[in-house]
C-alpha cells in the first residue's frame, strides 16, 4: 500500500521551496522555452544525461550564461539547456526576485492543501470500528456505518486519524475515501496522453512537470475540478479530466491488473493481425494483455464476445472488463467489429486502427452509437 504525503514529505517540500527562494540571489535572468520539447541535461553537453523535458512556454530561472548553454532551474530540477531554444531576459533585480517568490508561493500552496483536514466517507464495508489507537487490538470507541461522513486529520499506512462528531480516533484506511480517493492506496491513473502538472488549479498557472498516460500519481484531494497531487516529489495540481482514482472496490483483482498492464503499452502502433508489443490490432491487444494474466482469448472481437467471460450490463462496468462494439460497415456481418478494455471513468483503452494503443471515452458518438456490450473475466 502506498502512503499519502506525510509530515516528513511536507516539510521536505516546504524546505525545497524555501531553498528555491534563497537561490534567487544568484539568478542572472529568466528564460522561456521556445522548442516543442527541450531536454534539461545534467551537464552542458548533448552527450550528457537528460534530467527531464521542458515544453514550449515553460518558464525557467537562469543562473549562468555559458557558451551555447544556460544553467537553469525549473521546479525541483536544475540543469543545462541549449541557448538556441530559450528566449532569455537578463535579470531585472526586483522583477526576478518577485517571479521566484510567486512561483515558490504557488508550489507551497499545493503542499499546504495536503496538510488540511479533509472530508471523507466510509465505503466498502457495512461498518468499521473507530479505535482509540492505530492498532486492531486497540479499544473500540464506536462503530461507523457505511456512508458515515467524517474528517481525516492524517494518514499513516493503513490507518487514518479521524474526527467524527465529538470523537477522535483511528479507522482502517482501506474503507475511507476522500473525493473518491482511497486513503490506503491513493493512486490516480493518468489517462491523457501528456498532461501538465501545474502550480495552481488553473491552466494559466506555471507548469511544474508533465505526466503521461498509464503513469500513476499520488492523489490528495479534489479542488474545483483539479486534483492536488504528488508525483515523484513534485506537489501540484492536475486536471480531473485526465486522471481517475484507483478504486479496488470497483474492480476485480484480475481486472485491475489488466488495466495496469494495458496502460504500459500506450502508443504502441496498430498492426493488422498484430498481437505483440511490436504492434497490435484490437483483439490482438486484449488477447495479449489477458494472456499475460494466464487467460487464453481468441484473436477475434466476435469470438471474444461469444466465448469469453460473463456478460456485464453497461451500468455495472468495472475496470478490466472487455468492451465490444459493432460498426456494420466494418463487421462484415459478424457480431463485433472492435474490442477494448474498460479502465474506469467511462473510458477504455484499445488498439485503434488510426492511432495505435490509446484511450477513448464511451461517450464519444462513434463508440456510444456502436456499443455492443461487455464481458468480464476473473
Amino acid at each position: 500500500m502506498r502512503r499519502v504525503l506525510m509530515k516528513t514529505a511536507l516539510l521536505s517540500a516546504l524546505t525545497a521551496a524555501l531553498l528555491t527562494l534563497t537561490a534567487a540571489a544568484s539568478v542572472v535572468g529568466t528564460g522561456v522555452i521556445t522548442a516543442d520539447s527541450l531536454r534539461l541535461r545534467s551537464e552542458p553537453n548533448t552527450e550528457c544525461a537528460t534530467v527531464t523535458y521542458l515544453t514550449e512556454g515553460t518558464g525557467v530561472q537562469v543562473y549562468e550564461v555559458l557558451d551555447g548553454w544556460y544553467e537553469v532551474s525549473y521546479g525541483e530540477y536544475t540543469g543545462y539547456v541549449s541557448a538556441e531554444y530559450v528566449a532569455y531576459t537578463p535579470a531585472d533585480g526586483e522583477a526576478v526576485e518577485t517571479a521566484v517568490t510567486e512561483e515558490t508561493t504557488e508550489v507551497v500552496s499545493a503542499v499546504a492543501a495536503s496538510a488540511q483536514p479533509r472530508d471523507a466517507v466510509v465505503d466498502g464495508s457495512s461498518y468499521i470500528n473507530l479505535r482509540a489507537d492505530a492498532s486492531n487490538s486497540a479499544d473500540i470507541i464506536t462503530t461507523l456505518d457505511e456512508g458515515t461522513e467524517l474528517t481525516v486529520l492524517s494518514v499513516d499506512g493503513e490507518w487514518c486519524c479521524v474526527e467524527w462528531e465529538d470523537e477522535t480516533g483511528y479507522v482502517n484506511a482501506n474503507y475511507i475515501y476522500v473525493d473518491g480517493i482511497l486513503m490506503a492506496d491513493p493512486r490516480g491513473i493518468v489517462t491523457g496522453s501528456c498532461v501538465n502538472v501545474r502550480s495552481q488549479p488553473s491552466t494559466d498557472s506555471s507548469i511544474l512537470t508533465k505526466v503521461y498516460a498509464g503513469s500513476t500519481v499520488e492523489l490528495i484531494s479534489l479542488e474545483d475540478g483539479w486534483y492536488v497531487m504528488n508525483c515523484d516529489g513534485v506537489a501540484g495540481y492536475i486536471s480531473a479530466e485526465y486522471v481517475y482514482p484507483y478504486n479496488p472496490a470497483a474492480a476485480s483483482a484480475v481486472g485491475a491488473e489488466a488495466v495496469e498492464l494495458a496502460m504500459g503499452y500506450m502508443g504502441v502502433p496498430y498492426v493488422y493481425g498484430g498481437s505483440s508489443s511490436r504492434g497490435f490490432d484490437c483483439s490482438g491487444f486484449t488477447m495479449y494483455i489477458y494472456g499475460l494474466l494466464g487467460y487464453s482469448l481468441p484473436h477475434s472481437a466476435t469470438s471474444q464476445w461469444e466465448t469469453v467471460g460473463t456478460y456485464v450490463e453497461r451500468s455495472d462496468l468495472q475496470p478490466g472488463d472487455l468492451v465490444l462494439f459493432c460498426d456494420p460497415s466494418r463487421s462484415n456481418g459478424k457480431a463485433c467489429s472492435h474490442v477494448g478494455i474498460y479502465i474506469g471513468n467511462n473510458e477504455f483503452i484499445h488498439a485503434s486502427s488510426s492511432d495505435g494503443v490509446r484511450i477513448n471515452s464511451l461517450d464519444e458518438s462513434y463508440y456510444n452509437g456502436y456499443y455492443k456490450g461487455a464481458k468480464r473475466l476473473g
